[in-house]
């Protein structure tokens, strides 16, 4: 009775954890949100002109507008994704510099001229398109130039200038995948202000002498901001650890020094990832999660194995070095390659979502064939001391990289796996994961798991697939009994 009331206790503790973590983001961007507006405010509000509870009123108003537009259009339930502190603060950070901006350039720089042409919207869509997202820009891209509107910074023109500049801002860079898309998103968006100011020149129904002044600005605005954002993006990578996509295109390189070492040190590791990454990119892909990252993160989740190549069973050739070791050690050197796996990541600078991949692409599993090897030898032990130290994978990405892992792995040891085979060993595989509470925080669902196995079988039975023996065809003027080597020779082929 104790022992149950234990568990569920322990279980109550773990679901008040999730929904905490789950909440933490929102709470963050409600504070961060808070801070923002009240220093705009500050700004925008002379106490000496409205009383005291006017003033208060002003600022209920805009925390209940922008609570609404802010946290709940870029929370969790409305976009479904999961930002983390640094994306929190980066949002609110370029918040507050756009509603300064705005108050500041508060003026029209001519009769026919919006205020919003002195302020790079585009430039603050084009950084949160890629530091975050575009789903997040396009919902950005929308919010701040309504919340400047709200607040007074903006007219009417001023408005459908940064409103147009911004939301084109968050479609052109939605697919870039080079740095020079940024430049070419900014020539872009250049145009498409021309198009606006003009259209606002016209409704003015404005002198001809002036178009030239406006165009020239209008244009300069979206060039400008895409040449900002590139020099600006690398220093924003580096200082967030953030995987962009330009970012992560660049960790592909096999050529690094890292990835060097361990084709050279470590070559069946090498192998095993080049694997895994195929398996967890064409998963995540099928799924609709960043099969990018999923690349990337199977490219450096082993790269703690470098330092003791030797006692993973893919490097090793004739002896095993843990035929000499206990297997309480032996399961010491397995558990280290994640922590020395870490500490390499942060060394080069790798994202913080990589590290996450490689902290989590175990989780917090049994080395199970050290730990019966060690209840053999000494009875009782300690089941913590045989677990890996991380903890289950909280992405998708990182939860496909996990699997493709084991799957890999343990499909090696099948002879001539056909199909039908591989079907019921990766469901097992898999079922097993899902049995030891691995994939409870990843947010898979079962339907996406189905995908999942799907692609594995697909893409493993087209990598160890049996190749057909064709008929043996005799040269009449060859003896009919083949000597042993020949047989052998066309047996290896």
């Amino acid at each position: 009775m104790k022992k149950k009331l234990n568990e569920e206790y322990e279980n109550l503790i773990q679901i008040i954890e999730k929904r905490i973590r789950e909440s933490t983001a929102t709470w963050q961007m409600a504070l961060s949100t808070f801070l923002t507006l009240l220093l705009v405010v500050c700004i925008s509000v002379n106490p000496r002109i409205l009383p005291l509870h006017q003033t208060a009123g002003i600022i209920i108003l805009y925390i209940l507008v922008y609570y609404f537009l802010f946290v709940y259009l870029c929370g969790y339930r409305a976009t479904g994704e999961k930002l983390n502190n640094n994306e929190v603060y980066l949002l609110s950070g370029l918040t507050a510099l756009y509603f300064i901006s705005a108050k500041l350039c508060k003026l029209h720089l001519s009769e026919y001229m919006p205020g919003s042409i002195a302020i790079p919207t585009a430039l603050v869509i084009m950084l949160i398109s890629i530091m975050i997202n575009s789903r997040i820009a396009k919902i950005m891209g929308l919010i701040l130039p309504f919340g400047v509107f709200v607040a007074g910074f903006y007219d009417l023109y001023s408005y459908l200038f940064a409103l147009t500049s911004g939301i084109s801002a968050a479609y052109v860079l939605h697919d870039a995948r080079r740095r020079m898309d940024m430049v070419k998103a900014g020539l872009i968006v250049g145009i498409i202000n021309i198009i606006t100011t003009s259209a606002i020149f016209m409704a003015h129904n404005a002198y001809a002498s002036a178009y030239p002044v406006v165009v020239f600005w209008a244009a300069m605005n979206g060039i400008a901001s895409g040449m900002l954002v590139l020099g600006i993006t690398p220093v924003l990578e580096n200082l967030l650890h953030s995987a962009t996509t330009f970012k992560l295109i660049e960790l592909l390189d096999l050529g690094a020094p890292l990835m060097r070492q361990l084709a050279q040190k470590t070559p069946g590791t090498f192998n095993h990832s080049m694997l895994v990454a195929n398996l967890a990119e064409e998963a995540c892909m099928r799924i609709g999660a960043r099969s990018l990252l999923a690349r990337v993160g199977a490219y450096y989740h082993d790269i703690g194995k470098i330092d003791q190549p030797e006692y993973f069973v893919e490097n090793q050739h004739n002896d095993n070095k843990h035929d000499d070791l206990n297997p309480r050690l032996s399961a010491t050197v397995i558990r280290s390659h994640v922590k020395l796996g870490i500490e390499k990541g942060r060394a080069i600078g790798l994202p913080n979502e990589v590290i996450d991949i490689i902290a989590s692409h175990h989780g917090n599993s049994l080395i199970a064939y050290f730990y019966n090897e060690a209840i053999k030898k000494e009875g009782e032990v300690n089941r913590e001391d045989f677990c890996y130290p991380g903890n289950p994978p909280r992405t998708k990405e990182a939860a496909v990289v996990m699997l493709a892992d084991v799957t890999e792995a343990a499909v090696r040891t099948l002879d001539k796996p056909g199909v039908s085979r591989l079907e019921k060993f990766v469901n097992e595989l898999i079922a097993k994961k899902v049995d030891a509470e691995q994939l409870a925080d990843s947010e898979l669902t079962f339907r996406e798991l189905e995908i999942i196995k799907k692609v594995f079988v697909r893409v493993l039975a087209s990598y160890y697939h049996s190749r057909i023996d064709y008929p043996k065809i005799s040269d009449p003027g060859e003896k009919t009994q083949n000597s042993p080597d020949s047989q052998k020779a066309e047996n290896n082929e």
